[in-house]
């Protein structure tokens, strides 16, 4: 079983790993700047190097923004141990370290660039204030409801001042809820109904419970989707809903309407929906592709979320993720 190290003894790696790459006072300060730490008013540089950086890495209160900031110390100065003891918190996928999410958009897709292609770090330069991006590292419990309130108290802190996680709950699913496509009330019904369910747990259980993620980006690619003349190079661009699981599993989860497996044409009676193979097989290519990848994926078809029906759909999302989620009853 794999053991965390303590924050405390992170810290004093992180403040042995600064100091041991600027031995000198000068050259202390400016890496110390440029890493984004606050200067204290109680401690000077002539209290010593030690002291002097562990009084301005105190600053960092959270333990994931000092996960994130020994994140930026490997990255920028570098630091086998400091490295190794990361590993001992962050899940990785399939393919690597945990970086961003990028969902609940509320208008067209961000711009991204790289600005480091050595290891694969974006930024999103246009539209962000469109978009919700969680960056933060992802710990061994996975992206819980509570993970992502605190972490929309640092973002919007003018928004949430004063307010208690119940009430900042509250406002973070109003905005996801936002995002989602007016034309699929059946995922936002899905939506309600499993927010619904954690206010059910709440406050026996807290807002431990994974949250469930609407609208993300699972691949990006503009140009071959605007270009009529280009095959399209990724066919799924985005998923219904996502939840980050403690035990590391990635869970997708899709609301089909009658969109994903026919085409409306055009009959002398009318338009009709006519089932279409070529969309229900390139459906299920995608779905091998994401499974191959080290997701699970759930669907659920529209009609088991009837609109009249309310009590029905409660029923059908609160069973599912009683078995999916045991460890929360």
């Amino acid at each position: 079983m794999r053991m965390t190290v303590p924050t405390e003894v992170l810290r004093e790696a992180i403040v042995d790993a600064l100091v041991e790459f600027a031995p000198d006072g000068s050259r202390l300060m400016v890496l110390l700047g440029r890493l984004g730490l606050e200067s204290p008013g109680e401690v000077f540089i002539e209290d010593g190097l030690f002291t002097y950086t562990r009084v301005r890495l105190d600053t960092v209160k959270t333990d994931q923004d000092l996960i994130a900031f020994a994140q930026r110390v490997v990255t920028q100065v570098g630091s086998d141990r400091v490295d190794e003891m990361l590993r001992t918190y962050g899940v990785r996928s399939a393919h690597g370290q945990f970086q961003q999410l990028i969902f609940a958009g509320l208008g067209p897709k961000p711009k991204i660039v790289m600005v480091d292609a050595t290891q694969n770090i974006i930024k999103v330069t246009t539209h962000r204030h469109l978009w919700m991006i969680y960056d933060r590292p992802l710990l061994s419990s996975g992206l819980t409801v509570q993970a992502l309130i605190d972490w929309w108290r640092t973002e919007h802190p003018d928004l949430t001042a004063g307010k208690d996680d119940v009430a900042v709950s509250r406002l973070l699913r109003l905005r996801m809820f936002q995002s989602l496509p007016k034309t699929s009330p059946p995922q936002r019904r899905f939506f309600s109904s499993y927010y619904a369910r954690v206010d059910r747990l709440y406050p026996a259980l807290g807002f431990e419970q994974p949250a469930l993620l609407p609208e993300v980006h699972l691949h990006y690619d503009p140009y071959s989707q605007t270009d009529p003349t280009n095959d399209k190079d990724l066919e799924r661009q985005r998923m219904d809903f996502l939840m980050l699981l403690p035990d590391g599993s990635r869970v997708v989860i899709e609301i089909d309407g009658a969109q994903h497996y026919s085409r409306e044409e055009r009959l002398a009676e009318g338009v009709r929906k006519i089932a279409s193979p070529q969309l229900y097989g390139e459906m299920m290519a995608a779905d091998r592709d994401l499974r191959l990848s080290g997701y699970e994926l759930y669907r659920f078809g529209a009609r088991e979320l009837p609109p009249e029906q309310p009590d029905t759909v409660g029923a059908v999302v609160n069973e599912f993720f009683e078995r999916l989620l045991p460890a929360a009853e």
